[in-house]
């Protein structure tokens, strides 16, 4: 079995092939050639251990899991608040094949939907853009617009202001226009694109700063009692998901907009992947608003985590150990 630590994987996994394996991924999704049930939870005394089993059938098959904790106090402590691994299996026996760190995996493929989203809904001549965040979903999602969008003005905001002059000059490194601004409502004001990447239990912004025809990334939240965006906005918006029954089941950012009347007790949820296939359209109009509530699924965590494994064989990275 080949184990593969985070320093061997970020290499084997740039942010444009992240792109490519979680759109196999969705294209599977909407195909049917994809399994997965809702991810399953249980608490520990301070964050929670969530699995997440997925299976890709057609083409080149693949079969795993991602065992994954969530401990948002880590970054107190100067930890990621994401960790996990990730098993994969053969697909025709069940051998254990491979193990992989998830954190990086993790991180990467989160913005890479976001980036595939945003290329499919966003105004295609979109030069503004917003991130609310200054964690490493902050980072990578610079790093993803950046794959998607030619951007010519990108405000970082954070709850932490030094931490957003930080991330701005870190965008900007990364060579990108990016700009610290004090406050959330200013920072996505005009912005055509908008991405809400933070662990806040409330909404972040009022919906009237949200300008018409923008794009909406909402990433952050995944659990049902917590939102980054205010539900008049979840209400008026064309919203596109991940997974419906995820959404429905998880996504605070759907559900409290449900309990407080903004939106309908059955809301309409297009599947990015049904997008993707060309099933279904994005938008429907310039001035139309789009929503991806972004819930993150196992089967882009497996499509990911194939491709790394593939790569590091070919190349002869990794320990291999003998298993079982």
């Amino acid at each position: 079995m080949l184990i593969l630590r985070e320093h061997e994987i970020v290499p084997l996994l740039p942010m444009h092939d992240a792109i490519h394996a979680v759109e196999r991924a969705l294209r599977a999704q909407a195909d049917g050639t994809a399994r997965m049930p809702l991810r399953i939870g249980v608490p520990a005394h301070a964050g929670i251990l969530a699995a997440m089993p997925g299976s890709l059938m057609a083409g080149d098959a693949a079969l795993g899991a991602k065992l994954v904790t969530v401990f948002e106090g880590n970054t107190e402590l100067r930890l990621p608040t994401h960790q996990g691994a990730i098993m994969l299996f053969d697909p025709d026996t069940g051998t254990p094949q491979a193990l992989l760190d998830a954190r990086y995996l993790t991180e990467v493929r989160t913005a890479a939907v976001s980036a595939v989203a945003t290329r499919l809904l966003a105004d295609p001549g979109a030069r503004t853009a917003a991130i609310l965040g200054t964690g490493v979903q902050a980072r990578s999602h610079v790093l993803a617009m950046r794959e998607v969008l030619a951007l010519e003005d990108l405000r970082i905001w954070g709850r932490n202001a030094e931490r957003a002059q930080e991330a701005a000059a870190w965008a900007r490194e990364q060579g990108l226009p990016a700009r610290a601004v004090g406050d959330a409502n200013a920072a996505i004001h005009g912005a055509q694109v908008v991405n809400t990447v933070t662990s806040a239990k409330a909404a972040l912004f009022d919906a009237a700063s949200v300008a018409p025809g923008a794009h909406v990334n909402a990433v952050g939240s995944s659990t049902p009692v917590a939102r980054e965006v205010p539900g008049a906005l979840v209400g008026q918006a064309h919203i596109f998901v991940d997974s419906r029954e995820g959404a429905l089941n998880e996504s605070g950012d759907i559900l409290l907009a449900i309990a407080e009347g903004a939106l309908g007790a059955h809301p309409e949820l297009t599947l990015l992947g049904d997008v993707l296939t060309g099933r279904t359209h994005g938008r429907n109009s310039p001035e139309e608003i789009t929503l991806f509530d972004s819930l993150g699924i196992a089967i882009e965590d497996v499509a990911c985590a194939a491709l790394v494994a593939e790569r590091a064989r070919d190349q002869g990275i990794g320990t291999e150990i003998a298993f079982p």
